[in-house]
């Protein structure tokens, strides 16, 4: 499993899909705060109105990670996906590594390089974005909150990483899954953004549309997985569930535990649909 891990890293980190879907991330993020830092120091900024809280200090450097969870972060998550899954049919390498290892290690290797190459761009990320914060303050002459802890910084962007995991992983599985079938890269970055946008559109106007329809409406709110996103997010950051006033059925307000068992069963769901479907495939 390791070894098909190291090929798999090895194939992708240099591969051009990750420098524009994956590296994206920390290369993107060193221009704009340059282009910030010459804005700045050129005066053309009205001077800052005071010190920022703490608190709002130690959130402005945890920003990257608000990027992977919502709608541009997961194109590019799907996209990459669809690369790394589909890209084998294109190039006609499945056959050249399904003889030597079994295929559930293949898919798995996938997944877990996916994930590696994307938390440790985001992760890189964060840390720049905390020393290059730090450092543009003593730059531009900005005062530094007091009470600024390792701690705290900590906390800030563990509770921000969290909330990406679920929407990250639903992302990767059902795109995963396109990729497999349709045997597409483009079919398949196709496929994974018309279901995140209806996901989040559905989310969203589900209220609105349910005076329609209101028993069928609250029942998909509830079993889709837009809602239980919604509410894992709501209870890392703010410990309380995610309301959803509906006008004729009332309020949706889940525990922790049933929106990540949800989660659990659509992103396992999908992973072990994209398995099956791999180990049936005839692969020449």
């Amino acid at each position: 499993m390791l070894d098909a891990v190291s090929a798999e890293l090895l194939k992708f980190s240099r591969h051009r899909a990750t420098w524009f879907l994956i590296w994206i991330y920390p290369v993107g993020f060193i221009l704009l705060f340059a282009i910030a830092i010459a804005v700045a120091l050129s005066g053309a900024l009205p001077e800052s109105p005071g010190t920022p809280s703490t608190a709002k200090w130690i959130e402005n450097t945890a920003a990257v990670w608000y990027v992977p969870p919502h709608t541009l972060g997961r194109y590019l998550i799907a996209a990459f996906t669809a690369v790394v899954f589909a890209g084998e049919y294109g190039w006609n390498t499945w056959k050249l590594v399904v003889l030597h290892r079994r295929r559930p290690a293949l898919i798995a290797a996938k997944y877990a390089m996916v994930l590696l190459l994307l938390y440790g761009a985001v992760l890189f990320t964060a840390l720049l974005s905390v020393v290059l914060t730090w450092a543009s303050d003593h730059l531009t002459g900005d005062a530094i909150p007091p009470g600024i802890t390792p701690a705290a910084i900590l906390h800030e962007h563990g509770m921000r990483a969290a909330v990406t995991i679920a929407p990250v992983l639903l992302t990767i599985a059902y795109t995963s899954l396109a990729a497999i079938l349709t045997r597409s890269m483009i079919a398949a970055v196709v496929i994974a953004i018309v279901i995140g946008t209806a996901e989040q559109t559905f989310t969203a106007f589900a209220p609105l549309l349910s005076v329609y329809a209101p028993r069928l409406i609250w029942g998909l709110y509830q079993v889709l997985p837009g809602y239980h996103l919604e509410n894992l997010g709501s209870w890392i950051v703010e410990g309380k569930a995610f309301e959803a006033r509906f006008p004729r059925t009332g309020v949706v307000a889940l525990g922790w535990a049933t929106s990540a068992m949800a989660m659990a069963a659509w992103i396992g769901g999908l992973m072990l649909l994209t398995l099956g479907s791999f180990r049936r495939q005839d692969i020449n």
